[in-house]
């Protein structure tokens, strides 16, 4: 007869690559009273579990022996929101090991268990995770449907209880309000967290993100600095990404590469050195840029956090060195296990092979792959793909097909800073650096001019023009985070002229919003839209319900 515990109705997942550890590991779980345990000996058998299944516990070893290890595993898990808000995630790793692991992570997870553990171990923390994950799990139930007017609420009934919860509600509550654009609500919060506990590293983190918020960038770099070059503070990642952005925000691209190359020593992972990479590239630095792109695909091939695109870079970068042989034994490296590829990877595998064959003399081939890659690129973006194409296209001698693909990558997001950068660098690179003015001057002008004159129509009255003005502009660039933006922000007004909650314009922001948190997670602009569009719906609502009382009372 199974004896009834506290961890009775847990279901666990054991993480390992070795069969008897997941034995003892499963005795030991056994011990606790918790039966329903399944087991996987690698990162993309325990993906297949996750996908299927709901776990309360997940114990994972860090060394699984694999192109993927535990700490990979665990922030592929977070970055994707595989792990619901009732899900515990337990690191097993060396003793030898701890202080490098825990050091080197983006993200950290509930607890790391120490070997050789025990019963008695796992235990005590399982027990103080519990406790705290049922303190908080009315909030992170309501950030797992991405309520974050609800999740706020949780916390505040969290923080009336003044219990020992109350500093993890205000760190959760401060970053909601972060996210619902609330900046200065956010940093009251982590000015409170400081006056009780000063130096708390979170709530300077929080501080100097709501600074970055509200545009303060002096404030935001200044805070990041002094966190950096703290004891504590000198592996903080967050510090290292508020100062970079910040710097980028100031039109100071090179400093921004110097701070993420700062913080790709210490931790070198993947990202960190696709972060380096990329604004290595825009700065001109193809030296850097090809180390670094060649770190992370190397370090991530075959795990399951590898990006196709790592080995496609790696190929521009090269190309754009002139090493047109080294270019095309990078393209010809078969991927190791499966990677994730787009839609787009084949095409602009033809333009690079393309721009290889240009550079080593194979006209012929060159102008059939440029063809193909042509025509396989139906919709326009302002992504890597459609400038590669592009690229390819103008060194092969078909100029006005290259112009034009390029004309709308800048259209497609015109007041992307970073996409211009890499559309100047292709016109350079191709010797039509004469062309920049026509194709990033003439397109970003272009568009401002027909946004503002959609501005100009709604501020005179006429509602209905600026609305079909501000459509036509997005379904012709339906990935312009502006002119989403702009869509958002006259679909409010247009709501608040109305007095009244249209339902169609409600589901038109909403989608307008959904489209622009894909393009740019995490964004300050797009946190401070969703906050106009709830106050709008917030003050229509409270309008309805004041009119409704108004005709009871009269009747």
């Amino acid at each position: 007869m199974r004896i009834e515990t506290p961890y009775s109705k847990i279901e666990a997942l054991v993480v390992d690559d070795m069969a008897t550890q997941q034995t003892t590991l499963r005795g030991q779980l056994g011990m606790l009273g918790i039966a329903k345990i399944d087991a996987a000996g690698s990162a993309d058998d325990a993906l297949r579990h996750i996908r299927s299944k709901h776990y309360s516990l997940i114990l994972c070893d860090y060394n699984l022996n694999h192109k993927t290890d535990g700490q990979q595993l665990f922030e592929f898990l977070r970055e994707q929101q595989l792990l619901p808000a009732d899900c515990l995630f337990f690191m097993v790793t060396a003793e030898s090991n701890y202080n490098s692991v825990a050091a080197a992570s983006e993200h950290l997870p509930d607890a790391y268990l120490l070997k050789p553990i025990t019963a008695g171990d796992i235990e005590e923390r399982l027990k103080a995770q519990l406790e705290k994950r049922q303190a908080l799990l009315a909030i992170n139930q309501q950030l797992s449907k991405h309520d974050l007017a609800a999740a706020a609420a949780a916390c505040d009934a969290v923080l009336a209880r003044k219990d020992r919860w109350y500093m993890h509600a205000l760190q959760l509550k401060g970053q909601i309000e972060l996210d619902l654009g609330r900046v200065d609500e956010a940093r009251n919060i982590y000015l409170s967290a400081l006056e009780l506990r000063a130096g708390l590293m979170w709530a300077q983190i929080g501080l100097a993100r709501a600074h970055k918020a509200a545009g303060q960038f002096d404030q935001a770099k200044q805070l990041a600095l002094d966190i950096i070059e703290s004891r504590e503070g000198q592996k903080v990642l967050a510090a290292y990404d508020v100062l970079a952005q910040s710097l980028e925000a100031q039109g100071n691209p090179a400093g921004a590469l110097e701070v993420l190359k700062d913080s790709a020593n210490v931790v070198p992972s993947a990202r960190r050195q696709r972060l380096v990479a990329e604004g290595a590239y825009r700065n001109g630095d193809l030296a850097l840029a090809k180390a670094s792109y060649a770190k992370a695909w190397k370090s991530s091939a075959g795990s399951i956090t590898a990006q196709p695109q790592d080995q496609l870079a790696l190929a521009q970068t090269q190309l754009d060195l002139g090493e047109a042989k080294e270019a095309l034994a990078t393209l010809d490296t078969p991927a190791a296990g499966k990677p994730n590829r787009s839609a787009e990877f084949d095409t602009v595998m033809l333009a690079l092979r393309a721009q290889a064959h240009t550079l080593t003399g194979d006209t012929e081939r060159a102008e059939q792959e440029v063809a193909q890659a042509l025509a396989a690129t139906r919709h326009s973006k302002a992504d890597f793909a459609t400038i590669a194409v592009a690229k390819a296209a103008l060194m092969a001698g078909q100029v006005e097909a290259g112009l034009k693909l390029l004309l709308q990558a800048v259209s497609a997001d015109h007041e992307n800073t970073r996409i211009q950068q890499l559309v100047t660098k292709a016109l350079l690179d191709a010797g039509q650096g004469g062309q920049i003015e026509r194709v990033v001057g003439a397109a970003t002008k272009g568009l401002k001019t027909r946004l503002h004159e959609a501005k100009l129509l709604f501020r005179n009255g006429q509602l209905m023009e600026a609305l079909e003005a501000i459509e036509a502009e997005l379904r012709a660039y339906p990935e312009n985070t502006t002119v989403l933006l702009e869509a958002a922000q006259m679909n409010c007004m247009s709501l608040r002229l109305g007095k009244q909650l249209n339902p169609i314009k409600v589901d038109e922001v909403r989608g307008y919003l959904a489209r622009l948190d894909k393009l740019l997670p995490m964004n300050d602009r797009v946190a401070q839209m969703r906050r106009y569009f709830r106050d709008t719906q917030a003050a229509l609502q409270a309008k309805a319900g004041t009119a409704v009382a108004s005709q009871k009372t009269g009747a």
